[in-house]
């Protein structure tokens, strides 16, 4: 008899056990942006770009309305870039730089691939409405970004349009994205032929390059809420906010100025947040 009821004992903790927790999966679109500092007297600016995320998550109750969330999600976080105004461009001449104001329009778009982490505690206000709240942490896996840029320096009459194709771990300082060749130039009495599409360094020499433009690490705050259709297939809505800078205060520089007694970048020291909401469908097990 105590074997049966130990058996029975142990068959009741394990529905227990299995009705206190679920698995589910999430998919969707995300908008976001950078949020920081802008340079004044330009036309810079960060607006929202999409991108989509997927992932899988899993869900401890300790009441019936009370429970702990953790996800796992592959997820694309970015920005639009969009700057018009004064600035300069560095010309690559041997193994040096040629630095000339102008103005400069640059249209761009950022594309970061993250691992995250959601940690949330969830609420389960109605049988159809449910919030939650907490943070995540992520780690970058692809950063790319995509766009171009436009030159113009008056007193030369000289004007050049340059692709960005940028791969923030994989390029090289000085690096091109690919082998076409670009507009050539005249500057200081010297012929310079640019690379027609730049890669995420460029404009730097090796010793310049400290590290790669984006951190590998983020974290912030998230929260939402997730409208049940049925008992298992959900919409849901979050945002989530940075408390993070994602850029290496090594490698973001003004594009307004630069040091024009020795002929270098000036770093900008600005704190951008990544920024957005997400818009998902979902099934709970």
């Amino acid at each position: 008899m105590p074997k049966y009821l130990w058996i029975a004992l142990t068959f009741l903790i394990g529905i227990n056990y299995a009705g206190a927790q679920s698995f589910g999966i999430r998919a969707g679109l995300n908008y976001t942006k950078f949020s920081g500092p802008l340079e004044t007297g330009v036309n810079e600016k960060y607006s929202l770009t999409n991108g989509f995320h997927f992932g899988v998550n899993y869900a401890y109750k300790f009441t019936g309305k009370v429970a702990l969330k953790g996800e796992l999600l592959y997820t694309q976080v970015g920005t639009k870039y969009n700057y018009d105004g004064d600035s300069y461009y560095k010309f690559p001449i041997k193994n040096a730089f040629v630095f000339k104001k102008g103005l400069t329009k640059i249209d761009m778009e950022v594309s970061n691939a993250y691992v995250s982490v959601p940690i949330t505690l969830q609420w389960q206000a109605t049988r159809k409405l449910e919030l939650y709240g907490g943070g995540y942490f992520s780690f970058l896996v692809g950063p790319r970004g995509n766009g171009t840029l436009e030159f113009v320096h008056n007193p030369d009459s000289l004007y050049f349009r340059q692709s960005l194709i940028h791969n923030y771990y994989k390029d090289v300082a000085g690096g091109i994205a690919t082998s076409n060749v670009g507009p050539s130039v005249w500057v200081d009495g010297i012929v310079v032929t640019l690379a027609r599409d730049a890669g995420a360094y460029y404009n730097l020499l090796e010793n310049e390059k400290v590290g790669d433009l984006y951190r590998v690490f983020d974290f912030g705050l998230t929260g939402g809420v997730n409208y049940f259709v049925n008992k298992g297939f959900y919409i849901g809505a979050r945002y989530n906010f940075g408390l993070r800078d994602v850029t290496n205060n090594k490698m973001d520089f003004l594009r307004k100025t630069y040091d024009e007694e020795n002929d270098l970048d000036i770093r900008s020291n600005s704190f951008d947040r990544n920024v957005g909401f997400e818009l998902s469908l979902g099934f709970r097990f």
